[in-house]
C-alpha cells in the first residue's frame, strides 16, 4: 500500500508540474529525449541535472527530517522539474538576451522561455520566441540555432505586430 501510494502521489506530482510548466504530461520527457536537438544553447543538459541535483537535496533533507517516501519523492519530482525549468530558462534567456543585444535591432520583442516550453512544440503552429525589426527587415529568434533568421515577408504578416507591418510597408509577396 505504501509504494502504491508513493506512486500514485509521484506521478501525480509529475504531471501537475509538467502540465503548469509544459503545457502537457509527455513533452519533459520529449524535451530530454527526442526534442533534445530542439534547443542550442550549449550545456543546457547540464543545468537540467543541476537541478535535479538540487532536487534530491531538498527530497533527501526532507527524508532525513522523518519524512516519508510518499512525501519525498513527489517533492524531489517537483523541485527537480522546477529548478531544472528555472535554471534552463536563467541561461538561455541570458544568452538569447547578449545575442539580441549585440543583433542591434531598431525594434524587438520577447517572449519567456516558459512561453516557448509551453506553444512551441504544438503542431501546425508558427510560434515567435523573439522578433526583431532591422532596416525595416523581420526577423524571427530560433533557439535552434540560437540566433534570428530572416522572416518570409509572406509570414511575417501574420505574426508581427500590425504597427511593425505599417510601419515598415511589410505585404505579402
Amino acid at each position: 500500500m505504501k509504494l502504491l501510494l508513493t506512486a500514485l502521489f509521484s506521478v501525480f506530482a509529475y504531471s501537475m508540474t509538467s502540465l503548469f510548466l509544459f503545457g502537457g504530461v509527455f513533452q519533459p520527457i520529449a524535451f530530454i529525449t527526442i526534442w533534445n536537438g530542439r534547443l542550442g544553447a550549449p550545456f543546457w543538459l547540464a543545468f537540467v541535472f543541476l537541478g535535479g541535483f538540487f532536487g534530491f537535496f531538498v527530497g533527501a533533507f526532507l527524508s532525513k527530517l522523518g519524512f516519508k517516501s510518499q512525501v519525498t519523492l513527489p517533492v524531489f519530482i517537483v523541485m527537480a522539474m522546477s529548478l531544472s525549468g528555472v535554471f534552463v530558462e536563467s541561461y538561455t534567456s541570458f544568452l538569447r538576451a547578449r545575442e539580441i543585444n549585440a543583433f542591434s535591432a531598431d525594434v524587438e520583442f520577447r517572449n519567456s522561455f516558459f512561453q516557448t516550453l509551453r506553444n512551441a512544440p504544438r503542431e501546425f503552429q508558427f510560434y515567435l520566441h523573439a522578433a526583431a525589426l532591422k532596416d525595416c527587415v523581420p526577423y524571427a529568434w530560433s533557439y535552434r540555432s540560437m540566433s534570428f533568421y530572416q522572416l518570409p515577408n509572406n509570414v511575417a504578416v501574420n505574426v508581427l505586430p500590425y504597427e511593425w507591418l505599417v510601419q515598415c510597408n511589410i505585404t505579402r509577396n
